[in-house]
C-alpha cells in the first residue's frame, strides 16, 4: 500500500512537469484542470492498475501536446513540418534501397547530406511558389528544382561510386543557378535567363568533358544529359511565360 502511495506521487509530479510541455495559453486554462483529474483518478487505482493508467494518460496527453502545438503554429512552422515529414519519407527509399542493393556503401553522413538536400529542395518549392500567383512560375520553380536536384543527386552518386571526381564539374550549373537567382532576386525574367543559362552550360560540359565510358553507358549519360538540357530550358520556357504575364507577387 506504502509503495503504491509513494508510485501515486511521483506519478502526479511527473505528470504536472510534463504538462508544461502544452502551449502556454492551453495550459493556462486547462493545466490546473487536468493536473487535478489525473490526481483523483491516481487515487481510485492501486497495484499494476496504477501503471496501466498512468501509461495511458502520459501517452494521450503526449498526443495532445503534439496537436496544440501544432495548431499554435506559424505558418511558417507548419510548412517546415510538413516539408520535414515528406523530405523524410523520400529519404527513406534510398535507406531501403541501400539494404538489397549490394554496391550501395553510403556511411551515415551520405545518407545526412541527401535529407538535407531532400528538405531544402521542398522548402525552396514551398516558400518560392507560395508567394506567387501564376501557375507558370509555380511550375518553373518545380521543375527547375527537381531537375537541380535530379543532378546534384546523381553527381553524388557517380563521385561516390567511381573514380572520377571530374563529375564535380556538374555542381557547376548549380552554382550558375544560385548566382542567377540570388541576382534576378527571384523575378521571373532573371529566372529564365537563369535556367536557360544552366542548360547551356551543362550542355557545354557534356560537350566537352570525355566520358571514358563504355559504349553502352555513354549512351544513357548521353540520354540523361539531353533529358536535363531539356529540363532546364523547358523550366526556363515556363518563367518567360509566367514574366510575360505580368507576374506580380502575391502579398499574404
Amino acid at each position: 500500500m506504502a509503495s503504491n502511495v509513494v508510485a501515486g506521487r511521483s506519478y502526479r509530479t511527473l505528470y504536472a512537469k510534463f504538462l508544461r510541455l502544452y502551449p502556454r495559453p492551453f495550459r493556462e486554462q486547462f493545466g490546473e484542470g487536468m493536473a487535478q483529474t489525473f490526481h483523483d483518478l491516481c487515487r481510485e487505482r492501486n497495484g499494476a492498475s496504477l501503471f496501466g493508467l498512468a501509461l495511458w494518460i502520459f501517452c494521450e496527453t503526449s498526443v495532445g501536446i503534439v496537436r496544440e502545438h501544432t495548431i499554435h503554429m506559424s505558418q511558417l512552422g507548419k510548412t517546415t513540418l510538413r516539408v520535414a515529414l515528406g523530405a523524410l519519407a523520400v529519404w527513406m527509399v534510398p535507406v531501403v534501397a541501400a539494404q538489397f542493393v549490394e554496391d550501395w556503401h553510403w556511411g551515415i553522413g551520405g545518407f545526412a547530406r541527401a535529407y538535407v538536400l531532400f528538405f531544402l529542395v521542398g522548402m525552396a518549392i514551398a516558400l518560392i511558389s507560395r508567394k506567387m500567383g501564376v501557375w507558370s512560375y509555380k511550375a518553373g520553380v518545380g521543375l527547375g528544382l527537381v531537375a537541380g536536384f535530379a543532378l546534384a543527386w546523381s553527381t553524388m552518386v557517380q563521385v561516390a561510386d567511381s573514380d572520377h571526381p571530374e563529375r564535380l564539374w556538374y555542381l557547376s550549373v548549380l552554382v550558375v543557378g544560385i548566382i542567377g537567382a540570388g541576382l534576378a532576386r527571384l523575378k521571373a525574367p532573371g529566372l529564365a535567363w537563369t535556367l536557360f543559362a544552366m542548360a547551356a552550360v551543362l550542355a557545354l560540359i557534356s560537350a566537352i568533358q570525355p566520358s571514358g565510358a563504355p559504349p553502352d553507358m555513354a549512351l544513357r549519360m548521353a540520354v540523361g544529359h539531353v533529358v536535363f538540357v531539356g529540363m532546364f530550358t523547358a523550366s526556363g520556357l515556363l518563367f518567360r511565360h509566367a514574366s510575360l504575364a505580368g507576374l506580380k507577387p502575391v502579398h499574404q
